[in-house]
C-alpha cells in the first residue's frame, strides 16, 4: 500500500473486496519499502515523484520513514490491523498457513 495515496479505509477495503471477487485465495497487504541512498535507487525516484505529483506529502513521507526503508512500526502494525478485520470480513486469508 502507498501511504497516504493508496491505504484509506475505503481503498483499503475496496483492494480486499476486489481480490476477493476475483476468487483470491488469499491476499498479503504491505506496506511501501523504499530501499537506497543513490541517485537513481528508488526511494529517491519516488520521493521525485512525490514533489512533482504530490508535494504535499513529501513532509509526511519524510516523518513516517526517516532513515529507514519500510515506515514506522506503529504504521506497519496499524495497517496490518485494518487489513485482518477486513480480511476476516470478507472471509479470505490474509497469510499462507
Amino acid at each position: 500500500m502507498l501511504p497516504f495515496l493508496s491505504d484509506s479505509d475505503e481503498q483499503l477495503e475496496e483492494t480486499i473486496r476486489t481480490a476477493k471477487e476475483y476468487g483470491a485465495d488469499f491476499i498479503f497487504v504491505g506496506s511501501l519499502t523504499l530501499f537506497g541512498k543513490g541517485p537513481a535507487d528508488c526511494k529517491t525516484l519516488y520521493c521525485k515523484f512525490l514533489e512533482k505529483y504530490h508535494p504535499e506529502l513529501l513532509p509526511k513521507y519524510k516523518s513516517l520513514y526517516r532513515i529507514f526503508f519500510a515506515p514506522s512500526k506503529e504504521y506497519q502494525k496499524e495497517l496490518e490491523e485494518r487489513s485482518t478485520r477486513l480480511c476476516e470480513k470478507y472471509g479470505i486469508k490474509n497469510r499462507i498457513i
